[in-house]
Formats: C-alpha cells, sequence, structure tokens
C-alpha cells in the first residue's frame, strides 16, 4: 500500500499547508499562496508520459507515473503507479475541476494541486501572473522559475528541453521539504 500513494502523500502535504479553502478555483501551493487555475486553452497543447520521483522530509523516495494532456480546452492528469495502477484523474475544463478516484483519498487531499503545479512548470508567464494573488510574485531567469511570496522563493522549477513537455522538470519546495523530478518517457 505504501507503493500506491506518492501522489496522494504529496498533495495530502501541500492540501494540509493551506488554513483555508482559497476563492473558486484556487487551490494552495504553500501556506499562503493561493493560485487561481488558469483555463486550460491558455496554455500549451501536448501529451506526455512521465516518470515522477517525489523526495520527501527525511530522504525518503517514491515514483509514480502520469499521463498529462492539455487540448481543446480540457486539461488531464491520470496519476498511477509504477506498475499502471490508476489512482486517480484529474480534469480542469475552465476553471472547474472534477476527480475520479479508483482508490479512497486522504481526508483534506486537494488533487487540484498536481494541475496547479504542472501549469506553474509549463503555462505562459503572462497566463500565470493573471492567477496570482497580491503580494506573490513570479520571477522566470531562463529555464528556471520561481514562485516569491512576500519576498521569500516557495516553489522553484527548473526546466530541461526548448518547449512542453519538457524533456525533464525538477520541482522544489524547500520550505516543506518536498521535491519532484520529472522525467518525460519516450513515446
Amino acid at each position: 500500500m505504501r507503493r500506491l500513494l506518492p501522489i496522494a502523500f504529496l498533495l495530502l502535504a501541500l492540501a494540509g499547508a493551506g488554513c483555508r479553502r482559497p476563492l473558486a478555483g484556487a487551490v494552495y501551493l504553500a501556506p499562503g499562496l493561493p493560485f487561481r487555475l488558469c483555463p486550460p486553452e491558455t496554455g500549451p497543447e501536448f501529451f506526455a508520459i512521465q516518470e515522477l520521483t517525489f523526495g520527501f522530509p527525511g530522504g525518503r523516495r517514491e515514483t509514480a507515473v502520469a499521463a498529462i494532456e492539455n487540448k481543446g480546452g480540457n486539461l488531464s492528469v491520470v496519476a498511477s503507479t509504477p506498475l499502471g495502477q490508476t489512482l486517480f484523474t484529474v480534469q480542469v475544463r475552465g476553471r472547474a475541476v472534477t476527480v475520479d478516484a479508483r482508490m479512497p483519498l486522504p481526508s483534506g487531499l486537494d488533487p487540484a494541486l498536481l494541475p496547479a503545479l504542472v501549469q506553474f512548470s509549463l503555462w505562459p508567464e503572462a497566463a500565470l501572473r493573471a492567477g496570482l494573488e497580491p503580494g506573490v510574485r513570479l520571477e522566470q531567469d531562463g529555464p528556471r522559475r520561481t514562485l516569491l511570496l512576500r519576498g521569500r522563493a516557495v516553489w522553484t522549477v527548473t526546466r530541461d528541453g526548448a518547449a512542453a513537455p519538457f524533456k525533464g522538470l525538477m520541482l522544489e519546495n524547500p520550505a516543506m521539504g518536498l521535491s519532484v523530478r520529472i522525467r518525460t518517457l519516450e513515446e
């Protein structure tokens, strides 16, 4: 069972970070950091199967696989175990999020965090800025993006490649001791 929920554990840790539900269409990426999901059509069209390696406090690592597609105004994320057992599917149309959980998800889990991190990693800067609350800043320095809250870096993504889907991504939240190394698998 321990190997079945790596994404769910990461999302649960992040969901517990917010103390109140943000405005409609928004999720907390960290305490005090609400982010409004962007409409899928504002991002690049792509399909990718990616291996995600999660780093947790204490050095623990977990691996999962995600099929991610953004096409026709629909962002879809299917999370599964490395052996192919589906954990859940998240769909974003406009700013509405629907979840199909194949197994019970932990209480307090906000599966919209996964598409929010996808958007933070891949969407154009202008679309992302429209979803940020006052006091939150997005900085772009070549392949590296950083979300800052009151001047402090909260999430950083480093992208490897020229366009979505990138060959690799590294998401880091140092304050929570979390990281996600993402590798796009060959089709």
